[in-house]
């Protein structure tokens, strides 16, 4: 389980991130989501960058598996700055498009890497009780958002051991060019999701097994409290809201 760098997998050590409040979390990720969406601004988008950047650091997980994820993402670049130069934008609006999606993509990998499926559940659940005007089933809810969020990690996992048994049967997948690697993809893309979809049913299993009920609110045996790490990056991400707001001129 720590050896996996796939992305999604919690990587349980003991850090500042790792403490932090679920619900926080995801308030802050809502506003560093929003943030990137309104903003066109180079500099704010560099300064969120830079905060993700620093939480990673703080995380105390290995940065390589950072790196992991964004080298994965290379060809996504590349399409990108094909697109951009079609349209003849500048250079800076594809470095601000850049830090866009490498920031959201590597502020997920840290609420996944320090937030187990429990945690995340309980930050889902509370999170959105704020709006349950209806009374809706927010806990069933709450349990079906985190088995899809993690479906794709799961599924990232399956296909790594899958193209290594692959690979023992002459099939190898990591030692292949582009026209192999497709040819091993294809035969092996419908027991991926045959697989990815039992390992998923699994999970939900154990959860069951562990007394999870999604008809009740879920009890939380750790102590979720609002310590001053929450309160000191919380901080951060509101001065980036007022800063957008300034560049805006709303203030």
């Amino acid at each position: 389980m720590y050896s996996r760098n796939s992305f999604g997998s919690y990587y349980p050590v003991n850090s500042c991130i790792h403490k932090l409040n679920p619900v926080v979390k995801l308030f802050n990720f809502i506003i560093i989501l929003l943030l990137v969406i309104l903003s066109t601004s180079l500099q704010l988008n560099l300064f969120i960058f830079i905060l993700v950047f620093i939480m990673a650091l703080l995380s105390y997980v290995p940065f390589k598996y950072y790196f992991n994820t964004f080298w994965s993402l290379r060809y996504l670049y590349i399409l990108l700055a094909f697109v951009i130069a079609y349209f003849d934008y500048s250079i800076s609006y594809y470095v601000v498009w850049l830090l866009k999606i490498i920031s959201v993509i590597e502020y997920i990998n840290i609420l996944a890497y320090t937030t187990s499926p429990s945690e995340s559940i309980y930050g889902i659940e509370k999170f959105l009780s704020f709006f349950n005007f209806l009374y809706l089933p927010i806990s069933k809810f709450a349990f079906k958002v985190n088995s899809i969020l993690r479906y794709y990690p799961l599924m990232l996992t399956v296909e790594h051991k899958t193209f290594k048994a692959c690979a023992s049967r002459g099939y190898d997948y990591y030692n292949s060019n582009i026209i192999k690697r497709g040819s091993v993809f294809l035969n092996v893309e419908n027991n991926l999701k045959r697989l990815t979809d039992y390992k998923n049913k699994q999970t939900n299993f154990y959860s069951e097994l562990r007394l999870y009920n999604i008809k009740k609110y879920r009890t939380n045996y750790r102590t979720n409290k609002v310590s001053f790490y929450d309160i000191f990056f919380t901080l951060f991400h509101l001065a980036l809201v007022f800063t957008y707001l300034i560049e805006s001129g709303i203030l």
